[in-house]
């Protein structure tokens, strides 16, 4: 739930339509596109791999993945995921994704997009920031 009111209440939200969808295979992190990696944080999510889902976001970010305490079980799961690049330079980028998301408890109410925040490490990996 932090992660999504961070979202929507926190100057990350957005109305723009999305249009492609996500691959089914994504290269490693290091190779990732800002758009594979928010694709890559919703695969962690739906397979309710925490260590994964927190590593995808900043070190200073990472709270917002303590959904339910920390009890995977009562995460969402997410299908129908489009996401496009709203915007990027050489460090930030944003993607707006659309999505149909299960009722869970961890989240409260479902979404049906977000627009996610990104910063590129010096490792080159995009990691979600907002």
């Amino acid at each position: 739930m932090l992660f999504a009111i961070a979202i929507s209440t926190g100057g990350c939200g957005s109305t723009r339509p999305a249009d492609s969808s996500s691959p089914t295979t994504l290269p490693p992190p290091t190779k990732q596109s800002p758009e594979q990696a928010t694709l890559a944080w919703f695969s962690a999510v739906d397979h309710k791999d925490k260590a994964e889902a927190v590593a995808d976001f900043e070190p200073s970010a990472a709270d917002q993945m303590n959904w339910g305490n920390g009890d995977t079980s009562t995460w969402p799961t997410f299908s129908a995921i489009h996401c496009k690049p709203l915007q990027q330079s050489a460090s930030s980028a944003s993607i707006y994704c659309t999505f149909a998301e299960s009722q869970a408890a961890a989240v409260g109410n479902p979404d049906t997009f977000w627009t996610v925040h990104l910063q590129r490490q010096p490792d080159h990996r995009w990691l979600i920031a907002c």
